[in-house]
């Protein structure tokens, strides 16, 4: 049920700067003949104060090229750590080399990364799944869905339990599911870590699978014929939407709004992460067939950009706070053209509003 930071083995790129300049050579074949290195050639190991925070631990192993100036050919071992193997690039490239090793093998520096030992019974902080929202279509918990995880997020988890300062640690290759990700994890509780019994900060790996089946071409094609059908309505609707658990409450919003307040200004209210404040609850572009009834009767009904001034409740019993952003006819341009855009759509699609549309009949 649980994964937390400590003893979690992943494949990750390593992340070059100014002190790792990757060289137009051979880097060593897992398993070849290397000359080692001792660390004591180098200057004094500095513990990066991120793999600190997060108490992040490995070993990483840099092919180095002697010189008047050390040049580092890459790191040929990897830690399982971004941030410990970019520490490892650039303490080799203080290392003094001997111009050849006794076997005529190339230099390999090996970078121990250990924790000091704690000063006490230390329990990792821990992920409870069950706590955290599930409302994304394309971004699962691998434990309860049985994808293979393909995003790793590392979080803080302060003392009370609330996470903090998430990373993308393992990308999915998609930004925008990242970014998704990013906000899943912001949202779920943690067991607090422990030293002595006592709650104090922690770290956790969270492992997370983008079910990339979702946009596929079948998919994007689909979406394209649903969106370019001119039975199914004259217009694309740019929406923003905040819902909440009462009428009562959404009410109360949109008063607030049409005061003045912006939907920034109280995304703002409900979170600190920068993330779904930049987002400020926007939708995108979408068609009325995509949108349950009730939704999309209430957006027809007003039709043009405006706050809608009747919170709308979805089927699963919320209700909606929405605003019409903008209104543009039907898209004409080619699939290839908006390819990209009907990607993005089908990635930044909530459950709460947009359902699957049926096929539309040829």
């Amino acid at each position: 049920m649980y994964q937390t930071l400590s003893g979690c083995a992943r494949k990750l790129p390593v992340l070059s700067g100014t002190a790792a300049v990757l060289l137009a050579l051979a880097v060593l074949p897992s398993g070849a003949a290397a000359a080692d290195l001792a660390v004591s050639a180098c200057a004094a190991q500095v513990y990066p104060a991120e793999a600190l925070r997060y108490r992040m631990e490995g070993v990483s192993r840099v092919q180095l090229v002697p010189g008047k100036k050390v040049r580092v050919a890459g790191v040929v071992g990897e830690s399982g750590y971004a941030v410990l193997d970019s520490a490892s690039v650039a303490l080799a490239t203080t290392c003094t080399v001997p111009a050849t090793s006794p076997d005529g093998t190339p230099w390999v520096l090996t970078v121990p990364w250990k924790l000091p030992a704690e000063k006490g019974a230390y329990t990792p902080a821990r992920l409870a799944v069950e706590f955290c929202s599930r409302s994304n279509k394309l971004i699962r918990f691998p434990e309860l869905d049985g994808l293979a995880p393909n995003i790793t997020v590392r979080v803080l988890v302060d003392a009370d339990g609330a996470p903090s300062a998430p990373k993308i640690e393992l990308s999915s290759g998609e930004p925008l599911a990242d970014q998704q990700a990013l906000e899943m994890v912001a949202q779920c509780r943690f067991g607090r870590a422990t030293l002595d019994g006592v709650a104090v900060p922690g770290a956790v790996l969270v492992p997370l699978a983008f079910d990339s089946a979702g946009v596929s071409d079948d998919k994007l094609r689909a979406l394209y014929t649903l969106q370019t059908d001119p039975k199914l309505g004259p217009k694309d609707y740019k929406l923003a939407q905040i819902d909440f658990a009462t009428e009562t409450e959404a009410k109360r919003v949109i008063g607030e709004l049409n005061g003045g307040t912006t939907f920034v200004d109280y995304i703002r209210k409900r979170t600190k992460l920068p993330e779904v404040i930049r987002r400020a609850g926007q939708l995108g572009w979408m068609r009325v067939a995509e949108m349950e009834k009730g939704i999309a009767e209430a957006i027809e009904a007003q039709g043009e950009p405006g706050l809608l001034q009747q919170p709308v409740q979805a089927k699963n019993g919320r209700w909606h706070v929405i605003d019409i952003e903008e209104t543009r006819p039907v898209a004409t341009a080619g699939y290839e053209k908006v390819r990209a855009t009907l990607k993005r759509k089908l990635i930044e699609e909530r459950e709460v509003v947009v359902q699957q549309p049926p096929p539309v009949a040829k």
